[in-house]
């Protein structure tokens, strides 16, 4: 059976290409599907009318700034009123691989203002509850993209990267729902912090709903890999423990 998360969660994973954010991505979605959690997975450019333009121009060459903005744009709101509402009133958890976050990077790395650009998708676009920033070194990420089979696209030269991760950086040093992730080091760690994160984030929807404890209870524990209870709470981590107590306090 599926269980719907209240209102929703909506989680974007971003950073520049290489730096995992695919294969995390992907791993969040497969540990909701497992605990039977209602999830929904999706990527930014998508693969509609104006997804598929940006998509060409990262092999045939970029296009103006301006239209490279109002492309996305285009392409987002589509995805919005498709995709990501529709499962967000579903009560779906959403993680996306790429959010608007990747526009004000990539197109502030070309000269545009980040911030004009934040606020344009924000006009429409639901702010995610949780953004995950996967941060590494611009040679590495280019290195483990050849690594991989792949060739870096257009979108990827060394400079506009390097100017991308920067503005990434600033956004989750002055954003309270993002966390900035090193992904230098071992996959399994970086994983593991960005899930930790990703409970956490869910913890603070279902404290702020209007669930009765027990039900809150319940959700938390999945989200810890514990059993659901039926009445009380069974041994637990401190951590845990105190994550519950706030879902009860909100609840009262």
């Amino acid at each position: 059976m599926k269980r719907p998360i209240p209102q929703g969660l909506l989680v974007a994973v971003e950073g520049i290409d290489g730096a995992g954010k695919t294969s995390i991505a992907t791993l969040l979605a497969q540990w909701c599907g497992e605990r039977g959690l209602s999830c929904t997975i999706s990527k930014e450019p998508t693969g509609l009318k104006w997804g598929t333009e940006l998509r060409n121009s990262a092999r045939a060459g970029r296009l103006p700034l301006e239209r490279e903005i109002e492309l996305f744009l285009l392409d987002r709101k589509d995805h919005v009123a498709r995709s990501i509402e529709p499962a967000l009133r579903e009560w779906n958890i959403v993680i996306l691989d790429r959010y608007y976050w990747s526009s004000a990077a990539y197109q502030g790395g070309r000269g545009a203002n980040y911030d004009e650009i934040i606020a344009a998708n924000e006009a429409f676009a639901p702010k995610p509850d949780l953004v995950l920033v996967l941060d590494l070194d611009v040679d590495a990420g280019l290195g483990r993209i050849r690594m991989r089979g792949d060739r870096p696209n257009l979108f990827e030269g060394k400079a506009g990267l390097r100017r991308a991760r920067q503005i990434f950086q600033q956004l989750a040093e002055k954003n309270s729902n993002a966390l900035l992730i090193d992904t230098s080091g071992h996959f399994k760690d970086s994983f593991n912090i960005a899930l930790k994160a990703f409970q956490k984030a869910a913890v603070q929807k279902i404290a702020s709903s209007a669930m009765s404890c027990v039900e809150m209870a319940n959700f938390t524990l999945t989200f810890f890999g514990g059993e659901q209870v039926a009445d009380e709470l069974p041994d637990a981590t401190p951590e845990m423990n105190a994550l519950l107590a706030e879902a009860k306090k909100a609840s009262l």
